[in-house]
């Protein structure tokens, strides 16, 4: 998701690769909180992750948008705001979820997962669908184009 954003706003690959570097520590961090088993630790762990997460906010919301704003294109600017906004909301809400699972036990696994898959589909599908420009009406319009055309033309 990073990539794509960093591409979608022409970002430098340096800048990119950084900002990925710190997503994938923030995930692994995330992991060895939760397979730790000393409360010190899964408590560091999730620290660690957190403190990992805050330069990626920082570089969607602020490096990655200002770099598309100065290149001009509005389409761009619009698309790439609503999916990094789609990204640091629905990411901010992993934390959450491991805090009541994890962290201190309020919710059972099967509910965490549920709510991990939730989010997924919310940072991954509705991300990937925003991306390519997919809306529900869109492709009906395209269909009923083609058979016009082909109406006129025979």
């Amino acid at each position: 998701i990073v990539l794509s954003l960093g591409l979608l706003a022409d970002q430098d690959l340096a800048t990119t690769l950084a900002v990925m570097g710190s997503s994938v520590g923030m995930v692994f961090s995330g992991y060895l909180g939760a397979v730790g088993l000393v409360p010190l630790v899964k408590w560091l762990w999730f620290f660690v992750g957190i403190l990992l997460f805050v330069p990626v906010v920082y570089a969607l919301l602020r490096e990655f948008r200002q770099t598309v704003i100065d290149k001009g294109d509005q389409d761009r600017r619009e698309l790439y705001e609503k999916v990094a906004l789609l990204t640091v909301l629905v990411w901010g809400l992993y934390p959450v979820v491991w805090i009541l699972g994890v962290g201190i036990g309020a919710i059972g696994v099967s509910l965490e997962n549920i709510c991990y898959a939730v989010l997924d589909l919310f940072s991954k599908i509705l991300f990937s669908l925003l991306m390519i420009g997919v809306t529900p009406y869109e492709s009906v319009q395209v269909e009923q184009d083609e058979r016009q055309l082909e109406k006129e033309y025979v």
